[in-house]
């Protein structure tokens, strides 16, 4: 469902923003309701971890924090890597 906002912005925001959604061929509503949508996609991501790849997407979960300690598994890795 639309509904109807008002935005206070500096006038000449305003004239070069129509400009840029002119280019565009979009509307200045659509153009800001795909701002703000990316800002809340954007923010949604950067609370979780952000994974751009196919495969990490497909694994991601698999382990969880209880089970694994990176810390430990990264001391481990160097140990038998410098020692060996």
């Amino acid at each position: 469902m639309d509904t109807k906002l008002t935005l206070r912005l500096d006038k000449e925001i305003i004239e070069r923003i129509k400009i840029y959604a002119s280019k565009q061929q979009q509307s200045l509503s659509a153009l800001t309701e795909e701002l703000y949508k990316s800002f809340l996609l954007r923010s949604n991501s950067n609370s979780e971890s952000e994974i751009r790849s196919p495969i990490a997407k497909k694994y991601k979960g698999i382990i969880s924090s209880t089970d694994y300690d990176a810390e430990t598994q990264k001391l481990s890795y160097l140990r038998d890597k410098h020692l060996s």
